[in-house]
This record gives C-alpha cells, structure tokens and sequence, in this order.
C-alpha cells in the first residue's frame, strides 16, 4: 500500500486538479479547474515554504479571477 503524507496528498490532488483542467473543452471549466488546482498548489507550497510555487500559483490564480471578473461583465 502507498502511504503519504497529507502534504503529499496536497501536491498529488493539486497535480490531478491541473492536469483534469487541460481536458476541458469550455475555456470556463479548464479556468475554474485550474483555479482550484492552484488554491491547492498554493497550501502545497505554504506546507513546503516553497516560494517559487506559491508565488507562480498565486500569480495564475489572480489571471484567473481576473479572467472570470471580465467574462462575468462581459456575458450579463
């Protein structure tokens, strides 16, 4: 049996999250998957103290939201 940590678990569910995200044929699916995917990255890299993967994550997640702020003006 595979044991992990429950840090691993964040990483393994963070790498799923990402990769589920490119099989999304709607541009809003693959953002909101990805956006998830990168909230768990984050805690992944807070867990690790890994800057790189915090600061990369967070800098996506921001293109994320501001991405669904437009589209949610642009579709009313």
């Amino acid at each position: 049996m595979i044991a992990f940590t429950y840090i691993e678990l964040i990483g393994w569910i963070a790498t799923a999250l990402t990769l589920l995200s490119f099989l999304s044929t709607k541009m809003e699916v693959l953002r909101m998957v990805n956006l998830l995917g990168c909230f768990f990255w984050i805690a992944f890299g807070l867990l690790n103290k890994t800057n790189p993967i915090i600061v990369t994550n967070a800098v996506i997640a921001t293109i994320h939201l501001v991405w669904f702020y437009k589209w949610k003006f642009k579709n009313k």
